[in-house]
């Protein structure tokens, strides 16, 4: 599998993922990181990472990624329990030694799903909050801090939700795979709190920045439901 991911350019392969994840609901965001995703951005930032590093932490990341899989496979209680614990003690191993760079990341990453499906709204937020909080520029960031606001809505924190996304909007506003969707999210949290002037502003910036998202049309529509002449 890993062969032939390498032969996919990283661009190309990232919007490949993450494009298709997008047409699920909101939080199917918080899947993504079990999959190629990871595996494919892994692959690239591994080789820019010192060679004394990478052989250090590429070990711990793989068998945390591959525990991970391995406790949401689990169906026996007790077992899941048990796993949960020892992936629990790597990832904090892993946060507490590692410099940092993607493998620290990661492992902050991989918490915030393993958070997440347990529907440990908060906590996940958090954890997938310090990826963007470690490193702005780490590649990971952008989806992590979408699932950090994804995370607050789901635990009711709608305030809260807007601001991650006005932080990201700050930072990463020009993400063609990651933006139309924020700004939508932004429109549709300010529509919901009947805040519809802003509301109607945030899905004009998704009109004016990504007219050809499929994100578009839903914020065209929105547009001209509140606006009406």
């Amino acid at each position: 599998m890993s062969q032939n991911i390498e032969k996919v350019p990283f661009r190309t392969a990232i919007r490949i993922a993450v494009s298709n994840f997008l047409q699920k609901n909101r939080t199917a965001l918080l899947l993504i990181v079990g999959g190629v995703f990871i595996l494919v951005v892994g692959l690239a930032i591994w080789t820019q990472i010192d060679a004394s590093t990478k052989i250090a932490f590429a070990a711990k990341i793989e068998k945390s990624q591959l525990d991970l899989n391995s406790w949401q496979d689990e169906t026996d209680i007790e077992k899941k329990k048990v796993l949960g614990a020892a992936l629990e003690l790597e990832l904090s191993e892993i946060q507490k030694t590692a410099p940092l760079g993607y493998g620290l990341s990661k492992a902050w990453f991989l918490q915030g799903i393993y958070y997440a499906e347990q529907m440990k709204w908060s906590e996940a937020s958090q954890a997938f909050y310090t990826v963007f909080e470690k490193d702005h520029n780490s590649y990971l960031s952008p989806i992590a801090l979408t699932n950090a606001a994804v995370s607050k809505e789901e635990s009711g924190e709608i305030e809260k939700a807007l601001n991650i996304y006005s932080e990201f909007e700050k930072y990463y506003s020009s993400n063609p795979v990651l933006a139309p969707q924020v700004f939508f999210a932004q429109g549709r949290i300010l529509e919901m709190s009947k805040e519809i002037d802003k509301a109607v502003l945030a899905y004009k910036k998704l009109l004016d920045k990504f007219p050809e998202s499929s994100w578009t049309k839903l914020g065209r529509d929105r547009v001209i439901f509140l606006t009406p002449e």
